[in-house]
């Protein structure tokens, strides 16, 4: 059927088809998509300094969470105490003075901390857990600030007919406020 030379032909035939067939066809190791583009520089002494104050800036999370849960519970009872309740003793009010300030200076501390950390790598689009984070302290970071100019000006209205009124938005604004900071806190620990 086939001899030698029909063999020899025929794998000659094939040889010359292989090679014409590369020569029409490009190769197939080329990019189909661009290029990635090269990875960012990474300043390492940035990395290390930004590791250090989160994890303080962590840390002082933690203790800030601590102090304003303190606070939200002597504020109600001083509350409760001053206005909800008979004749009020002011047994709360110094408590509620001292965890109200230390409040708002762990807060300013905890903020601070991550303010100054440095962030080497470009920020990445897309709504995730720290920018969760992010929106509930500047929602807690608002409370904060009308807690502490409501609160003042609910002790300077002693006397005053409107100071209830005055101490009831001072508490709704607390809870807001401490809902903010639980929600903050919460995204990022579990």
């Amino acid at each position: 059927m086939f001899d030698l030379r029909s063999w020899v032909l025929l794998a000659g035939l094939l040889a010359l088809t292989r090679a014409a067939a590369a020569q029409q066809n490009p190769p197939l190791d080329f990019e189909l998509l661009e290029k990635p583009p090269p990875a960012p520089k990474v300043d390492e002494a940035a990395v290390r300094r930004r590791r250090t104050l989160l994890l303080l800036h962590q840390g002082a999370g933690i203790g800030l969470y601590a102090v304003a849960l303190a606070n939200t519970v002597v504020g109600q009872l001083n509350y409760s105490d001053r206005f909800a309740s008979g004749p009020s003793t002011g047994r709360y009010q110094l408590a509620h003075q001292i965890t109200g300030y230390g409040t708002l200076g762990a807060f300013a501390v905890t903020g601070l901390l991550a303010v100054f950390a440095p962030n080497p790598l470009p920020k990445t689009a897309g709504f995730d857990r720290v920018a969760l984070h992010e929106v509930s302290m500047a929602t807690a970071a608002a409370g904060m600030a009308a807690e502490a100019v409501l609160g003042i000006w609910t002790s300077q209205r002693e006397g005053y007919l409107n100071q209830p009124d005055m101490a009831a938005a001072h508490l709704v604004v607390g809870y807001v406020t401490f809902a903010a900071l639980t929600l903050g806190v919460g995204v990022i620990v579990f």
